[in-house]
């Protein structure tokens, strides 16, 4: 039997992380009187996207998981294309977003990982 346990804490380790950073750059945004009112909800849309995430993972819901990495990596894509857009944002909130950023692009390999696991537990379970 495979044991996806540790791999899938692994997983909700990295997005809590990634989580935290977005909520760093979702406040700093909303602080910065220069960032466009669409940034704000990209950034705010991006984050409860994150939290539900993590939320599926509490759970043990690996179904819902699978479906809510996919609607992540969608809100990260659009956060990006937001950021480059914005070009009010100051430099404090260009910073928070660029560490929102870097945790983004962990974010690929850790949906992967977080799928491969859920494919194991599917797997388990059929067994």
């Amino acid at each position: 039997m495979f044991d996806t346990a540790s791999p899938m804490r692994e997983v909700e380790a990295q997005l809590t992380r990634i989580s935290d950073t977005i909520a760093e750059a979702v406040a700093a945004v909303s602080r910065d009187p220069g960032a466009s009112p669409v940034l704000r909800a990209v950034f705010e849309e991006l984050l409860r996207k994150s939290e539900a995430t993590l939320t599926c993972m509490e759970c043990d819901r690996f179904c819902c998981f699978r479906e809510r990495i996919v609607e992540l990596e969608q809100a990260a894509d659009s956060a990006k294309a937001a950021v480059i857009a914005d070009e009010g944002a100051g430099e404090a909130t260009q910073e928070r977003i660029a560490a929102a950023h870097d945790a983004l692009s962990e974010l690929k390999g850790v949906a992967q990982r977080g799928l491969r696991c859920c494919e194991a537990m599917e797997q388990c379970c059929r067994s």
